[in-house]
């Protein structure tokens, strides 16, 4: 399987930037940047900033959608509409409260889990959303809204920081292995913090 877009799901605007509701913007930004940024072009197109280069010797869109995460569907079936790109070489990348920060998932297909973002896209390509998907934990809140749109803790930020790097490599290794390596590598990976430095004990005897 070969992809060619890999979408980030996330809200415009500095208000938004670094919330949960961001892991899709903030891990791509992230492999971006991994990634010689200077080699992509940047576009505002569909509704949406791409960044347009090449990875594992193919062309390779970066898209990051400008229409709020609720109609996250109208920019990318544009885009696929206009580059010709089929679900199943589509990637799709958010943040998921059934999941623990530290924690990820991928996956081939299915439906929402309740995410609007996801049910946007779903709904404007017509199908039973038949394209592959990481998803990155942000945990549960009280109060949906108020949770996905809130920043982390400084108590989850290691494991957030974590879990975008390890999910910079787990994106590497779909598009380059296909999402059932990916999944077999990734999907059991936890965060796991640094075991803390043992204290010296000096013998006074």
């Amino acid at each position: 399987m070969s992809y060619k877009l890999v979408v980030g799901l996330g809200n415009p605007g500095s208000e938004y930037e670094n919330t949960r509701h961001n892991m899709g913007f903030m891990l791509l930004e992230r492999f971006l940047a991994g990634h010689r940024p200077e080699r992509w072009e940047k576009v505002h197109i569909c509704n949406s900033y791409c960044y347009i280069g090449s990875f594992a010797g193919a062309k390779l869109i970066l898209q990051l959608p400008q229409t709020f995460m609720n109609n996250s569907g109208t920019a990318v079936a544009k885009l696929m509409r206009q580059e010709k790109i089929e679900p199943s070489e589509v990637v799709v990348v958010y943040d998921d409260m059934d999941l623990e920060p530290g924690r990820l998932r991928i996956r081939r297909n299915g439906a929402s889990g309740g995410h609007h973002g996801i049910d946007s896209i779903i709904a404007e390509l017509g199908n039973r959303g038949d394209f592959t998907r990481l998803r990155l934990g942000i945990g549960h809140g009280k109060d949906t809204v108020d949770h996905v749109l809130s920043g982390f803790s400084a108590a989850e930020q290691a494991a957030v920081d974590s879990s975008l790097t390890v999910g910079c490599k787990a994106l590497e290794m779909l598009i380059r292995c296909g999402a059932g390596k990916a999944m077999n590598e990734y999907n059991s990976w936890s965060y796991t913090p640094e075991a803390e430095p043992e204290t010296a004990v000096t013998d006074k005897n």
